[in-house]
């Protein structure tokens, strides 16, 4: 019996050891018109082209128009017409991504955006849902002194590890020398592997100037920002993720690491951001955040690490839900059984393109507001719901746009056209909206 239990207990840790790290860093409002890997124009974005060099980009990644329901299926691997119903605050009674990569044997970290709520009292947020370090703040508290004590990039309320506190200086750097540090730390013999959520702060309104920037307080803790400050943020984004890889190149880690970049919706397009426009691919486009179009919910997705080709892009559709159970076969560990998502670490390594039947979900209104992702459930007749194919897209009004020529899919086909291919799509959304549980 003792001999089993030791052989167990060396299996255990041979395969602990041999389990890459895995980093996922989220840009916030961040279209994939901003990355010249993606074929923009505007920004040199050089880090990150580096990224999808060496590793494997994707040309169809799904997530919500809007942050809040996109963190919350990156962390459950659910749709959210199954769990999310309320702005900024998640159910944490159901599987999570924290949670899983803990039962892998993981150290768990969380730097920068939250926005899943959970700060009404200890344990907070991202301790319930598996994460064993965190630094980030509390949405409520920054949003309501937004322009009066300081906003989510200079002079925060932050939240670290159980006690809170007054930042006197540039949010974003503090939280991204956490995470360089954390990286650092586990740079030592019979250390664990670890997962990183990297939240950045950028590129979300408001505008304002940058750690190195020459600007007074008032412009840097305005709750309005101003337009010319948004390339810097773009570098700030670039920039940090070339920490990120140089880091782990240096601490001999990056070949036992997969990072993942991406953004939870795209670029905005009000307030200060009104009249933002960006070139890409030889057309000058606005950002899309708020809609569920191609600007708006189809954001970048880079991936490198062992075993992923390097320079490869994909074109099969995937969304956030796909991310749960990929993380858990990196880590060796089963995904929740409610899982919506499917593992695309087969994909990555080399595999054929195939995911979800060829299809992708999201949903939203075409209405420039966060009103109605706020509270879904008070407005389920306007809302609508999209699948798409490598080409077509149908919405739940019956809208279907051919991607390959209206890639800004402002002409709906007459609905006598594609009989095939409207009909093969529409039994898919149905039988997706069908499925329980269902909240809206």
């Amino acid at each position: 019996m003792l001999r089993l239990l030791v052989i167990s207990l060396f299996c255990l840790a041979s395969a602990l050891a041999a389990a890459p790290n895995v980093i996922f860093i989220l840009a916030d409002d961040l279209g994939r018109e901003t990355l010249e890997c993606y074929g923009g124009e505007s920004y040199r974005t050089p880090n990150l082209n580096r990224l999808a060099g060496a590793g494997t980009r994707f040309e169809a990644c799904y997530a919500t128009p809007m942050c809040s329901p996109t963190r919350c299926m990156l962390m459950t691997g659910r749709h959210n017409f199954r769990n999310y119903t309320q702005w900024a605050r998640m159910d944490f009674d159901q599987p999570t991504l924290g949670r899983q990569m803990k039962k892998a044997g993981y150290d768990t970290a969380v730097f920068g955006k939250w926005h899943l709520g959970g700060w009404d009292g200890p344990p907070f947020g991202p301790s319930i849902i598996g994460f064993d370090r965190y630094v980030s703040w509390n949405y409520e508290i920054v949003v309501a002194e937004s322009g009066i004590h300081g906003n989510q990039f200079w002079k925060t309320q932050v939240q670290e590890d159980g006690r809170q506190f007054r930042l006197d200086g540039y949010g974003p750097a503090y939280y991204e020398k956490a995470t360089l540090d954390y990286i650092r730390d586990h740079a030592v013999p019979d250390a664990k592997p670890f997962f990183i959520y990297y939240a950045l702060v950028h590129a979300h309104r408001p505008f304002v100037p940058g750690e190195n920037d020459e600007a007074s307080d008032e412009e840097r803790t305005a709750k309005r920002g101003e337009l010319k400050w948004f390339p810097d943020m773009v570098r700030f984004i670039d920039s940090t993720v070339g920490k990120v890889l140089n880091v782990l190149a240096e601490t001999d880690q990056l070949e036992n690491t997969v990072v993942f970049f991406s953004a939870d919706n795209g670029t905005d397009n009000v307030s200060e951001a009104k009249g933002l426009t960006s070139r890409w691919r030889g057309t000058e486009v606005e950002g899309g955040k708020y809609l569920p179009t191609e600007l708006g919910a189809n954001v970048p997705l880079l991936v490198r690490g062992p075993g992923v080709p390097a320079g490869r892009v994909l074109k099969a559709p995937v969304d956030f839900t796909d991310v749960m159970p990929t993380l858990c076969s990196i880590a060796g560990v089963d995904a929740p059984e409610q899982t919506d998502g499917e593992n695309l670490w087969p994909m990555l390594t080399g595999g054929p393109e195939t995911s979800h039947d060829g299809l992708a979900f999201t949903w939203g209104v075409y209405e420039h507001s966060s009103k109605k992702y706020k509270d879904p459930r008070a407005f389920t007749d306007e809302l609508q719901h999209f699948v798409r194919d490598e080409r077509w897209k149908l919405s739940s009004k019956g809208d279907l746009y051919d991607l390959d020529n209206d890639w800004r899919e402002s002409n709906p086909l007459p609905y006598d056209a594609e009989p095939e291919v409207r009909s093969r799509l529409k039994s898919k959304l149905d039988g997706l909206r069908a499925t329980q549980p269902k909240l809206w």
